[in-house]
């Protein structure tokens, strides 16, 4: 069982739900968890998390190395992203102020997560 954890400016926000059903919303939930999670935020577990931030905006990392962390995230923390087909992909594009990092996760051609961080 998953908890629910949209918040009501979410898409697809469902008020009288307290958990999800369906296991790509399960597979979804979870990727959102490691993706906005920073190392050493989760008590007893202190290698989970993405760190995004620090991942995108240190001077060390390239897509590559960004691509390669987040799949090890997913292999080792999204217990779903196994029983489905999970691709992911990271670009870069010159912002303003800053560039841009986009991520995608495909999950079995169907159903995309992006995020994009500037």
């Amino acid at each position: 069982m998953e908890f629910y954890v949209k918040a009501a400016g979410d898409p697809n926000f469902d008020p009288t739900s307290i958990h999800s059903e369906s296991e790509i919303a399960m597979l979804i939930t979870q990727l959102e968890t490691v993706m906005f999670t920073n190392k050493g935020e989760v008590l007893g577990e202190p290698g989970f998390g993405a760190n995004l931030e620090h991942l995108i905006y240190t001077l060390n990392y390239n897509e590559g190395s960004i691509l390669s962390e987040l799949e090890k995230q997913i292999d080792l923390f999204v217990p779903l992203a196994k029983k489905y087909n999970t691709n992911v992909s990271v670009a870069f594009y010159k912002g303003t102020v800053r560039d841009i990092a986009q991520i995608d996760i495909v999950i079995d051609s169907k159903y995309q997560v992006g995020v994009y961080i500037n």
